[in-house]
């Protein structure tokens, strides 16, 4: 996803506790997130080098707000945006499988 939707509002409510480099830690955690739409990689030092914090940081963020699957450091509202736009996708190029969208009809002047 190149794009995601941001709710300011549920961000800060869920943040403000957070200091300055938890807070880079945890933005640069989701735009990878929603980057990559699967879960966070389990290799730690592989994550550190990409969201370029320190270790105590990234692992205080990943127990906060992410949990560890087998897959990855899953996180519920990433993963319900990422399918919501797989769902998006799909149907979309189903309907350009089927030649777009129909073409609106064009009104003419009656003379």
């Amino acid at each position: 996803m190149k794009h995601y939707r941001f709710d300011v509002e549920a961000y800060l409510k869920n943040t403000t506790h957070l200091d300055d480099a938890d807070d880079l830690a945890y933005r640069r955690m989701l735009d990878i997130y929603y980057m990559t739409e699967k879960p966070l990689t389990l290799d730690i030092a592989e994550l550190i080098e990409k969201v370029n914090l320190d270790q105590d940081i990234v692992e205080a963020v990943l127990v906060q707000f992410f949990h560890r699957t087998h897959e990855g450091w899953y996180n519920g509202l990433c993963e319900k945006r990422v399918a919501s736009r797989r769902d998006h996708r799909e149907k979309n190029s189903k309907n350009g499988k089927l030649g777009g969208r129909g073409k609106k009809a064009v009104a003419t002047k009656a003379n």
